[in-house]
């Protein structure tokens, strides 16, 4: 599925991919484990490849197991993922001026790809685009219009 989900996405990609990395939100490593996988890093990883373009899988991290977000409204959304990301040691000073495609497999209300994306803006990222997947509508969402996702 990752393979024909990244074929899906290659049409959304700029036309100038040079030093764009791709780099997944990441799972907290108690859900990696029971899950066996993280869905936006095969996602990413596949696109990467169709694309020739850099896949980093550990720029950021999951500091904190965080609740389910079934049933949560945006405000109880924010909170629970509020401090949940960091860049990874490694990464820290890496991220000047560069550019980079999140992929998050499904957006609902935005909080989790908000929280990744502050992280990686406060490190230095100079543009971050979102890539997902899926759309959950419940509703309208009253904090953004995810009409363009260019943060």
């Amino acid at each position: 599925m990752a393979r024909i989900i990244a074929q899906q996405l290659l049409r959304h990609l700029p036309k100038d991919r040079d030093d764009i990395l791709i780099t997944p939100v990441p799972l907290h490593w108690t859900r990696l484990w029971s899950r066996t996988f993280n869905q936006s890093a095969l996602i990413g990883r596949e696109l990467a490849a169709l694309s020739n373009m850099t896949f980093v899988p550990d720029i950021l991290v999951r500091r904190k197991r965080t609740p389910s977000m079934r049933g949560l409204d945006v405000t109880r959304r924010r909170k629970a993922v509020g401090s949940a990301f960091a860049i990874h040691p490694k990464w820290k000073g890496f991220l000047r001026g560069r550019k980079i495609i999140l992929i998050d497999d499904v957006l609902t209300t935005g909080a989790t790809s908000d929280g990744c994306v502050s992280v990686l803006k406060r490190n230095g990222a100079g543009w971050v685009q979102i890539f997902c997947w899926a759309r959950a509508l419940r509703g309208r969402t009253q904090d953004h219009d995810y009409g363009a996702l260019e943060a």
